[in-house]
């Protein structure tokens, strides 16, 4: 019996052995995720994001608007069937003559009453119905409707620039977290190495106490620190996991961007009137006007009388197909014009035509707004890039000055020349310029997405390379 339990431990050892080898084999042969360029990442975002995909949406709505409205151009096919059950057979009274029917004479006259239905009556039909003029209305709703088609493509391209501009900063976002993420692991390695020669000089009596748990206190906090900032740089995976529509846990990885100082345009008028001729945005207030211009038509066509030529077959009967009829001809067909003109409304087709002319005008107010407001925005990007391409070079000069210092204080500190506190400051001082350093280069980057945006177009083709690691 004991042979036998010995030999089930083994089996089922060998399974769990081997369970545990096909398992690492499949998490080796599971491809680990390329890291994703700026260019890749952008035309995901394109190609996913959900503001994008509504945009499409909303275009294939406006082009079965314009499908609709050319479809009032043509004749329109109608039936109708009815079916009437009379209380008493209907009649008419007719005049005639009494006759006498001895002599042949007519004696007088008199009226009498003359069926002209059956109880029960079945109508049918059907008609044709081309409208010949409405006023201009039905070409004016299929130019609007033409327009609505242009107007939802330009929503498209904006909805596309925006996403694009997201899809640009989550990515720098990720890469600004992962720096700074390894500047905080690294902080806390210094700061636990210093807490360890200040653990060992304390038992050589060479500090104080103080020393020593000021060390463990600032190595809590690097700890801390670091912990905080890698849930920073989860977050950040995730916005961008959100931007390009996969899975928000989805292990994401960014390729880097080329150290800034970045090239740009350093004419601001220039792209200031870049912005006005490219942005979407004016392209849209424009489709706009033109379709309150003819939404005035549109009102305008009120004034005028509405004309129909009219085709119809119909049939009137007894039974249920309408072709038993004793009293009428069971079938006929007619041809006709009809017009209708609506003369008076007390003054609404005036007013609806001054709303429109009204709305039109606060649209060019609006869009003379719209323009000052372009040119602000692309102001304001174009400082905000200049400003953190300056950033970056005095960032980089105090870094070097931050670590020149670090290393000096450590060598004082080992000579027992400096204090602990000041090992601590001058590692904070590095760690604050290295944050800086990154957070001057990526906002390089981040002020360049936002110019591209204000202006409404690539700036610069070059988001390869390295941001160096200090």
């Amino acid at each position: 019996m004991a042979d036998f339990d010995k030999m089930g431990m083994r089996f089922f050892g060998v399974i769990l052995l081997a369970g545990v080898l096909c398992s690492a084999w499949a998490m080796a042969a599971e491809p680990v995720p390329q890291p994703l360029s700026m260019y890749r990442a952008v035309a995901l975002a394109a190609a996913n994001n959900r503001l994008v995909r509504e945009a499409i949406q909303n275009g294939r709505a406006a082009e079965a608007a314009y499908r609709s409205a050319r479809a009032d151009l043509f004749a329109k096919a109608s039936a109708g069937y009815s079916y009437t059950r009379f209380k008493e057979q209907p009649y008419m009274w007719v005049e005639g003559y009494t006759v006498d029917t001895n002599l042949g004479t007519i004696t007088g006259l008199r009226n009498y009453q003359k069926t002209t239905s059956d109880k029960d009556l079945v109508e049918w039909n059907l008609t044709l119905t081309q409208p010949l003029f409405t006023g201009f209305a039905l070409t004016t709703r299929l130019k609007m409707a033409e327009l609505g088609m242009k107007s939802s493509q330009v929503e498209e391209t904006i909805a596309v620039q925006d996403v694009v501009k997201q899809a640009k900063l989550a990515v720098i976002n990720v890469l600004l977290a992962e720096k700074l993420l390894t500047v905080a692991v690294e902080t806390e390695k210094s700061i636990a190495a210093h807490a360890r020669n200040a653990e060992n000089f304390y038992d050589q009596g060479l500090i104080p106490y103080n020393d020593q748990l000021q060390a463990n206190v600032a190595l809590a906090d690097a700890i801390q620190q670091r912990v905080a900032q890698a849930a920073r740089r989860e977050m950040a995976v995730a916005t961008l996991n959100s931007v390009l529509d996969l899975p928000i846990g989805h292990p994401t990885r960014v390729a880097e961007l080329a150290e800034g100082p970045v090239a740009a345009p350093d004419d601001p008028e220039m792209l200031m009137d870049l912005a006005i001729r490219r942005r979407p945005e004016l392209k849209a207030l424009d489709l706009g006007r033109q379709k309150l211009v003819q939404g005035r038509v549109l009102a305008r066509s009120a004034y005028y009388p509405t004309i129909n030529l009219v085709g119809q077959y119909r049939q009137k009967g007894e039974d249920w197909a309408a072709t038993d009829n004793s009293y009428d001809n069971p079938h006929n067909a007619l041809v006709g014009v009809q017009a209708e003109w609506t003369f008076f409304e007390w003054g609404k087709t005036r007013s609806e035509e001054a709303r429109v002319r009204h709305e039109i005008e606060a649209l060019d107010e609006k869009i003379n707004g719209v323009k000052q407001a372009l040119r602000l925005e692309t102001k304001d990007a174009f400082i905000r890039l200049q400003v953190a391409r300056e950033n970056v070079r005095t960032a980089n000069a105090a870094l070097d000055q931050a670590r020149e210092n670090l290393r000096i204080v450590n060598t004082r500190y080992a000579q027992q020349m400096a204090t602990s506190t000041d090992v601590l400051d001058a590692n904070t001082k590095q760690t604050r310029a290295r944050a800086n350093y990154f957070g001057a280069v990526y906002g390089c980057h981040s002020a360049l997405a936002e110019l591209e945006r204000a202006v409404g177009q690539p700036l610069t083709a070059d988001l390869s390379g390295t941001v160096q690691q200090p």
